[in-house]
């Protein structure tokens, strides 16, 4: 696979003075600007800007989209006001979580869902059958994330105060640029053509320094997202990609709270065969961060497995999401031999100004 370039890549070299990077989905973004503890922190105390450009961006325009929305996510996407957004997944024939991310009603017949893990062909597939029109807007914008108690006062320095609600979408022209922002996840995600990313980085960080603005990486990010109870594919488990995989179901990972069981949706039987739902718990684990997939064991018996984990640098400790039944049974839980109390999510509260609802992406 060929990497690309963000649209904000040229800024962010000058930033980037240790010359740390990672490769997220088609990009090489920066893993952290110096330190990663201190980016996290200042996202609960100040402001950060986070390239989130690498998030893949596909739209779904035509007369049938619609009816395609509505069959194609575990949750009825038809319904949304224009505008207006929700968490969704998407699954394979069997039931299996293919996908997760947010969709958004830009007009009658347009929507937009955006996701951490590319899906083309089965999203390609299903719209071919609606006669729905795909374009894949991921190399044609940037988007980056201001996130922080400071964000809204730092859209309001820059001219771009509207008063956003969560899970909502607007699009703006900002002195002569054409914008959207959109609340959605963490804080405001700011997006703009690919040409325009230099002059948007440049104005967010003008009216940003006042208040001690500072970009972070994908590093503080991701610690940012999981002390907020936000599960994000590719990171936290694989999806179902491969034939027809039976797992992971929507119980496995904790998100049946994405699924609308009264909705018909393409592989509804397999998630109501697969058993009751469950839901995201948050532990605090004594130990190394455990990988993806590791038991959560309540005596000998094995009753989840975890998700996203890091160190937590504003709570100075190991901290871990899981998928639990619903009720959750009673401890004492360990996690990969070590001993972790659980606690509810999020973990800390979301850093955004106003707060988001549902796991988002």
């Amino acid at each position: 696979m060929t990497l690309d370039a963000s649209p904000f890549h040229a800024r962010a070299v000058e930033a980037n003075r240790l010359n740390a990077w990672e490769n997220r989905g088609r990009f090489t973004l920066a893993a952290h600007y110096g330190s990663v503890a201190e980016e996290a922190i200042a996202a609960r105390l100040g402001a950060v800007l986070g390239d989130v450009s690498w998030h893949w961006r596909v739209e779904l325009s035509g007369d049938q989209a619609p009816a395609l929305v509505s069959r194609l996510f575990t949750r009825d996407a038809a319904a949304l006001g224009i505008g207006a957004a929700m968490e969704v997944l998407w699954l394979n024939d069997a039931g299996a979580v293919r996908g997760q991310g947010t969709v958004i009603r830009l007009e009658r017949t347009r929507f937009l869902l955006v996701s951490a893990a590319d899906d083309i062909d089965w999203i390609d597939a299903a719209a071919r059958l609606y006669r729905v029109r795909v374009e894949d807007r991921t190399r044609m914008e940037g988007a980056l994330a201001l996130i922080g108690p400071a964000a809204e006062k730092i859209l309001k320095a820059a001219g771009l105060e509207v008063g956003l609600s969560p899970l909502s979408l607007r699009r703006l022209d900002w002195r002569g640029l054409p914008v959207s922002l959109a609340r959605l996840g963490l804080g405001v995600t700011i997006g703009c053509s690919a040409d325009d990313a230099p002059v948007v980085w440049d104005r967010l960080f003008a009216a940003g320094r006042p208040f001690a603005l500072m970009p972070a990486g994908q590093a503080a990010l991701d610690i940012l997202e999981i002390e907020s109870g936000i599960v994000h594919p590719l990171r936290d488990y694989t999806p179902a990609h491969e034939g027809f995989a039976a797992v992971p179901t929507p119980q496995a990972l904790g998100l049946s709270a994405l699924v609308d069981r009264a909705h018909l949706f393409n592989g509804r039987a397999g998630v109501l065969a697969a058993g009751p739902v469950t839901a995201l718990a948050g532990f605090l684990v004594e130990g190394e961060p455990p990988p993806p997939g590791t038991p959560v064991q309540n005596g000998t018996e094995t009753v989840g497995r975890t998700l996203g984990s890091r160190f937590s640098p504003a709570m100075q400790q190991v901290i871990a999401m899981a998928a639990l039944p619903d009720p959750a049974p009673e401890g004492p839980f360990t996690i990969g031999g070590s001993i972790c109390r659980p606690v509810e999510l999020p973990f800390l509260p979301n850093p955004a100004a106003t707060e988001p609802e549902g796991s988002a992406v």
